[in-house]
């Protein structure tokens, strides 16, 4: 009898109206309006807020599952007491809406929090880091979706009739809200006012809802709509966001231009440390114009010099357009294709001509379709669903896309989509993709290779640098010396300026059919099974939680380890096509391959403190010398030796500072000023060694030049530290900051 009674009176409150109609009761009518536009106000705040997650945040998996879970928190928190803090009338849809209105323009003014945060954390220590995220996460979006969660309890409650009729009304106009949020957000207001803009105008969306609330309140919804439209003003011209976040807040980093599309937050930035200018895509770094970035060119000429005849080439993600300017320089390539998901990439081509040469001016004109006489055309959408439409069109596919342990990238390795690409090439077609082993897993690096091996009848594994790229397709092809430009050959500007292809080719050591043989690591039949495929049904990779810090380094030599242990001969039709004579050289840059993983694993005890920077370069010169004796003019062979020595003599000069020999650093410290002249940390150094020595001209002018190429060279940690070895901090003011 009780528990009847407590059912019968349950049923009666659901049926009868929360409160008394009165002057302050609302419509059906009302409420339905108010709930599909909030809703498609906080799909769009919430859809932001991811995007603000992954600047603040940094790895796009940890910011997904940091956000949606302070997302769902913060709504669950708003509807419990938002309910309690408002009047249980119609007027308590007006104050959540108010509420509303002020939190949703929070994430625009987060950024001290979210360093206070951030900062205090890392102060406390390793125990609380894995704190960091969530609650990153938890302070941008939980003052501004708390508000929200609150709406639909307190316009249910302010509305007579049956309980389960009333929230199904609100819930059905839950729905169109919802639905519209997608495209106006990422189509429409992000791509036209970045996320900043789209917060106020989206904040304007509290206007429309309290007018509707306006046949109640006659004068506060009228007062509400036209403080939303302010407010939604004035945060239109509020600082974008973006620009406080930890990257690009960096004092190494000088903006040179910002972007904001559907996909990501762009930027093009210099940086006065390393001495590059860099194309960042939210916290990424894609790509750059400094030495780690030469193999992006090798992707483009690789496979265009392995194929007889390539007359039409697709470039999957144009990043700086490093890999389109290469295929550009080959006159063969009468078509090119630029596959590029983001306009906000495609528009920052012009900061990056020094490597891709202004290839891509070719295609702006006629976006999308190709004109007369134009070699380039740009596809602004998924590569994959181009490539899927595209069956057998292309000679060439050159791949560089996100990393392949990325939520949206890992869909461009899987065996399906590489069924996709061999489907897009035509006959006797080379695929040719990107693996970073720096970046990957050992597990993950296997499977990722494990897929591209098992799609193509034949597939093979090439090294430069330190990073591996794949080539596939139906045959072997033919290695024609012929492919090659002669030596001398006219081109340029004008009589006997050398052909430009020819210099870019031998830059990297590919000027021959000898020196491309020579990054040749293998065939990929002999490669192992992965024990877990990656597939489109069961993307694994992509859902791991990434590991941080020092034991990365690790990842490097493992992964190189593993390629090469499975090293094998040239094909017999190559080594004839060689020539016996090459042989010394091809040894050459095989054991430079070797001589990479030595270096790595010298990195990674130099920087787990069991090997001291003396140890860690004599490992890397003994590793490196067969190579040098075997292919001592080798470009790649050069430019390890230069990074050997680079790196021992600035760590062997700064640790002279440290000790307090002046004298002793300024030798290894000239001679890495002398190796990288672009980098501003370098000059800081030898600013504070001449100074220590009295040498104060020679001081102010290196400090000058550390300011030339950084100029807020004082604020980043290698400035503090220059300063702590003796240099003048006023050296390091730039004009008027004082």
């Amino acid at each position: 009898l009780p528990l009847a009674r407590r059912e019968t009176t349950a049923a009666a409150d659901l049926a009868r109206p929360s409160h008394a109609p009165g002057k302050h009761g609302l419509r059906l009518a009302q409420a339905a309006w108010v709930v599909g536009t909030c809703t498609l106000w906080v799909v769009g705040v919430e859809w932001i807020a991811l995007r603000l997650g992954c600047l603040w945040i940094g790895s796009l998996q940890r910011a997904l599952t940091s956000v949606l879970a302070a997302s769902l928190l913060a709504l669950a928190l708003g509807a419990a007491l938002i309910p309690a803090l408002v009047h249980r009338d119609g007027r308590g849809a007006l104050e959540a809406l108010a509420l509303a209105l002020a939190g949703s323009l929070w994430p625009l003014f987060a950024a001290p929090a979210l360093a206070g945060v951030r900062a205090g954390l890392a102060s406390a220590g390793p125990a609380l880091a894995a704190l960091q995220d969530p609650l990153t996460a938890l302070v941008l979006v939980g003052p501004a979706l708390a508000p929200f969660g609150g709406l639909v309890p307190v316009l249910h409650r302010s509305l007579s009739g049956e309980g389960g009729q009333r929230l199904g009304s609100l819930l059905l106009h839950e729905s169109w809200g919802a639905l519209l949020a997608g495209p106006i957000v990422h189509w429409g207001l992000v791509p036209s006012l970045g996320l900043g803009g789209a917060l106020a105008a989206l904040a304007a969306l509290a206007a429309p809802a309290a007018l509707a609330l306006s046949g109640t309140f006659r004068r506060a919804g009228p007062a509400l709509a036209v403080v939303a439209l302010a407010a939604a003003f004035l945060a239109s011209l509020a600082r974008a966001p973006a620009l406080d976040s930890p990257r690009l807040a960096d004092p190494a980093l000088e903006l040179r231009s910002l972007a904001e599309d559907g996909e990501f937050t762009v930027a093009v930035v210099d940086d006065g440390l390393l001495g590059e200018r860099a194309l960042l895509t939210d916290q990424f770094r894609a790509a750059g114009t400094g030495r780690d970035y030469r193999y992006m060119r090798v992707l483009g000429h690789l496979p265009l010099l392995l194929h007889p005849a390539p007359r039409r080439v697709a470039v999957l993600a144009l990043g700086t357009g490093t890999t389109l300017g290469a295929v550009a320089l080959h006159p063969g390539a009468e078509e090119i294709d630029v596959l590029e998901l983001s306009r906000a990439v495609v528009d920052q081509a012009p900061w990056f001509e020094a490597v891709n040469g202004g290839a891509l001016a070719e295609g702006l004109p006629g976006l999308l379709e190709r004109g007369p006489g134009e070699r380039v055309r740009v596809f602004l959408e998924d590569g994959r669903s181009t490539l899927g439409r595209a069956r057998g069109r292309y000679d060439v596919l050159s791949m560089e896309p996100l990393l392949p342990d990325s939520p949206f990238g890992v869909y461009l390795y899987p065996r399906e989509f590489y069924g996709v690409a061999r489907r897009a090439l035509a006959p006797g077609g080379l695929c040719c993709q990107w693996v970073p082993p720096h970046a990957l897993e050992p597990e993950v690096f296997d499977a990722v290779v494990d897929a591209f091996a098992r799609a193509f009848p034949w597939s093979s594994l090439w090294v430069f640098g330190t990073q591996v790229i794949l080539v596939g397709g139906d045959a072997i092809p033919e290695l024609d010396p012929g492919r090659f430009p002669a030596p001398g050959g006219a081109g340029g500007d004008g009589p006997g300026a050398e052909d430009p292809l020819r210099a870019a080719l031998a830059e990297l050591g590919l000027e021959d059919a000898a020196g491309l043989a020579a990054r040749y690591a293998g065939d990929l039949g002999s490669w192992p099974r992965s024990q877990r495929p990656l597939s489109d049904a069961d993307p694994w990779i992509a859902f791991r939680d990434k590991p941080q810090g020092v034991r990365v380094l690790a990842w490097l030599p493992a992964n190189l380890d593993h390629a090469l242990a499975r090293e094998s001969a040239l094909p017999a039709p190559w080594r004839k096509a060689i020539g016996e004579g090459q042989k010394e050289r091809i040894d050459g840059v095989r054991a430079l391959r070797e001589a990479r993983v030595a270096q790595a694993r010298a990195e990674l005890l130099h920087r787990l403190g069991q090997a001291s920077a003396a140890e860690a370069r004599a490992i890397s010169e003994e590793a490196l010398a067969p190579a040098l004796a075997r292919a001592p003019d080798d470009p790649e062979v050069r430019e390890l030796a230069g990074e050997i020595r680079f790196l021992g003599s600035l760590r062997s000069g700064v640790a002279a500072l440290g000790a307090g020999a002046a004298r002793a650093a300024l030798e290894p410290l000239l001679d890495a000023a002398e190796l990288r002249p672009e980098r501003a940390d370098v000059h800081l150094y030898v600013a504070a060694a001449l100074a220590r020595s009295g040498e104060m001209r020679g001081a102010q002018a290196a400090a000058a030049r550390a300011l030339e190429l950084c100029p807020r060279a004082a604020e980043t940690a290698q400035g503090r530290r220059a300063i702590e070895l003796g240099l003048d901090a006023s050296m390091l003011a730039r004009p008027g900051s004082q």
